[in-house]
């Protein structure tokens, strides 16, 4: 069987969860299939961003503009069409096999339509509405995200399959030489925007930080995003001596955002919407503390491993925090549950229950 993935993803210079589920998908398809031929339809070389893959795998070159996925790619289903064709994200070509697999990460742009142009609401409902009704099944990410699209979109339940994402175990584990800082901090990783709830997180670490004997500081770590002059509002109306513990790092590489990861104290992600959340995920398994928010997938993935709050309460989320910060026992419970519900999770279970759905639809 030939089984074409859409890597355009995989290029990106900025990696999301998008971007890290789809090149951690292919590796780990690479690593347990021998049996099927892989086409890796790309607009740019993928080069050394997935190295080492089996000889089944092919990259399938074909450079364009905007809008790739919808018309190049269409020309390439058009003169040759693979037996199963894979959309890691939620955008599908207009011409396409019969048999089409799509992934689905999320419906953000639903719940949160004033982070989004017009254009950009247009645009996305589009090409969720294409990717649903253009596809043979359908793969959501987690429970959360296969009942929201049922609420959204007249839809049989049975089309779609939940297939949870997975992390890197020869990366994300425990570290034994974590790095002596100046100063301990709590750290949060994805994009500045609003609808990560920077804003809120920085109002209950206001608060954490009127607590005597707290110092720790509070790293950002992510590109800015929709309404990143509101965040930057927040930062402003802050005493001087919070401000300087705040500290906007940008976008980071892997290696350092890995770094951070697993010297931080806490990770802290108390965000209004996830179809998954990878960050938590790899923290358990690094063997870092979790403060998430109790709304969307979060609960889903994390269960009773971590401590789960409202993220539009900063009071709440504070004293969660204190109470962590302060309690040596509940840091080593909170450690030794996150690795039991991390070893849930793999990127090979990923591939395997993926390959299950590619090969026999």
């Amino acid at each position: 069987m030939i089984i074409g993935i859409d890597a355009s993803r995989v290029i990106k210079k900025f990696k999301t969860g998008t971007e890290t589920y789809a090149i951690e998908l292919i590796k780990a398809l690479s690593q347990i299939d021998r049996q099927n031929d892989y086409l890796l339809y790309t607009p740019k070389s993928i080069g050394e961003k997935l190295p080492h893959l089996g000889e089944n795998f092919k990259e399938r070159l074909i450079p364009f503009g905007r809008l790739w996925t919808q018309f190049r790619l269409s020309v390439e289903m058009i003169s040759k069409k693979p037996d199963v064709l894979f959309i890691p994200s939620h955008t599908s070509p207009l011409v396409h096999p019969k048999k089409t697999i799509v992934t689905i990460h999320d419906l953000g742009f639903k719940h949160f339509p004033n982070l989004y142009s017009p254009s950009e609401i247009l645009y996305h409902n589009w090409a969720m509405n294409h990717a649903i009704k253009s596809s043979s099944h359908i793969i959501a990410i987690s429970k959360f995200t296969k009942k929201d699209i049922l609420t959204s979109f007249t839809i049989d339940p049975a089309k779609i399959t939940v297939i949870y994402e997975g992390y890197d175990e020869k990366v994300f584990r425990p570290d034994k030489t974590r790095l002596s800082q100046n100063k301990p901090y709590i750290l949060f990783v994805g994009r500045l925007e609003e609808k990560k709830n920077i804003t809120g997180m920085i109002k209950a670490y206001d608060l954490l930080r009127k607590e005597p004997g707290i110092k720790h500081q509070f790293v950002l770590t992510g590109r800015p995003g929709f309404g990143y002059d509101k965040i930057k509002s927040e930062l402003a109306k802050l005493p001087s001596e919070i401000r300087k513990d705040i500290i906007l790092t940008g976008y980071v590489s892997q290696e350092r955002y890995i770094s951070l990861l697993k010297n931080a104290d806490v990770l802290f992600f108390c965000t209004l919407f996830e179809g998954f959340g990878l960050p938590p995920l790899e923290a358990m398994a690094s063997g870092i503390p979790v403060v998430a928010s109790n709304r969307t997938s979060l609960p889903e993935i994390i269960g009773k491993a971590g401590l789960l709050v409202n993220p539009e309460k900063p009071f709440e989320m504070a004293v969660v925090l204190s109470k962590l910060i302060n309690s040596k026992a509940l840091q080593k419970a909170l450690i030794s549950k996150g690795l039991a519900r991390a070893s849930m999770f793999s990127w090979k279970k990923t591939a395997e229950q993926t390959l299950k759905v590619l090969t026999n639809l």
